[in-house]
């Protein structure tokens, strides 16, 4: 269960649109233009995502399929309550980053949101592209500008995490829990990739100044490499449960009830968390949220 985070205008739906593409939910020919998560009228139009939107998705990594239960949410200060809403019912998070503004205000709002609600991080650095393209900076710059977001977001974990979890949550490149690429081009790298596929950043400034990058798009989807990251780092509900209980619930942990949660326990009663409900036309009130424990089927 994931959630996309970043500042105002870091590329958080056009990400989004990316990975439905890449897992088939959607033409890869409309992903970022489409906007698919943005489903209100005055999001379209004023180009912002307002509500947080959740969709689920099947992508195969190592031969296995996995579920990705993944929530879009704003990243305007003035709707910051459905981001700390969106955390309660996921257990990692995607924090983007604009490569060429690295981290602002509301990146470390997303950041400190998380992290409150036991929500682990992994890195993207979006906008690649704009390093290459317009800023026009050397490899070595470029380097440098990526360092200094790892380091400022590895800080702002090191402040906020609890004891015992601040080297486990802060993000490196070796490690692959740091990725980068360009959400509008629809490519993305990290190092485990890059080694496993024999990909060399050059490649990648080589592809803009002979403006082929259509190519990394088909070398290095973004998809692939960010549910991988995903995969390899954020863990399953069964295994967040266990620690994320305790800190978001304030009942009873040995109670009945405590032991079904901590557990995933699906045989037990339902606990159920809504973190948006929705009016449809069609289908009257929709509550959207993360079941903790039990069961429910349509009509409960």
């Amino acid at each position: 269960n994931i959630a996309i985070c970043a500042h105002i205008d870091h590329g958080k739906t056009t990400f989004s649109d990316n990975l439905l593409a890449g897992c088939g939910m959607m033409s890869e020919s409309l992903a970022g233009e489409a906007r698919v998560l943005d489903f209100h009228d005055d999001e379209k139009e004023r180009g912002i995502t307002i509500d947080s939107a959740s969709v689920s998705m099947v992508h195969m990594v190592d031969d296995k399929d996995y579920l990705f239960n993944l929530i879009d949410t704003p990243g305007h200060v003035d709707f910051v309550g459905d981001v700390t809403r969106a955390m309660r019912a996921v257990d990692g998070a995607i924090v983007l980053s604009g490569a060429s503004e690295g981290v602002m205000p509301q990146t470390e709002t997303v950041l400190r949101q998380a992290i409150r609600e036991r929500v682990k991080p992994v890195l993207f650095s979006n906008k690649v592209d704009r390093l290459i393209k317009e800023v026009k900076l050397t490899p070595e710059a470029m380097e440098k500008k990526f360092v200094d977001i790892i380091s400022h977001v590895n800080e702002l974990i090191e402040n906020i995490a609890p004891e015992g979890e601040k080297e486990k949550w802060k993000v490196g490149v070796g490690e692959g829990s740091v990725a980068f690429g360009s959400a509008f081009h629809n490519w993305a790298l990290s190092f485990p990739y890059m080694k496993e596929k024999g990909i060399t950043f050059k490649e990648v400034i080589d592809a803009y100044e002979n403006d082929n990058y259509e190519e990394l798009a088909k070398k290095a989807p973004l998809h692939d490499v960010v549910l991988e990251m995903s995969v390899k780092h954020h863990p399953n509900p069964v295994d967040a449960q266990k620690y994320r209980i305790p800190k978001i619930w304030h009942g009873d942990v040995d109670s009945e009830i405590g032991k079904s949660l901590i557990n995933c326990d699906s045989k037990s009663d339902p606990v159920f968390v809504p973190i948006k409900i929705v009016v449809d036309k069609h289908a009257g009130e929709v509550a959207c949220g993360r079941l903790f424990s039990g069961t429910i089927k349509q009509g409960d």
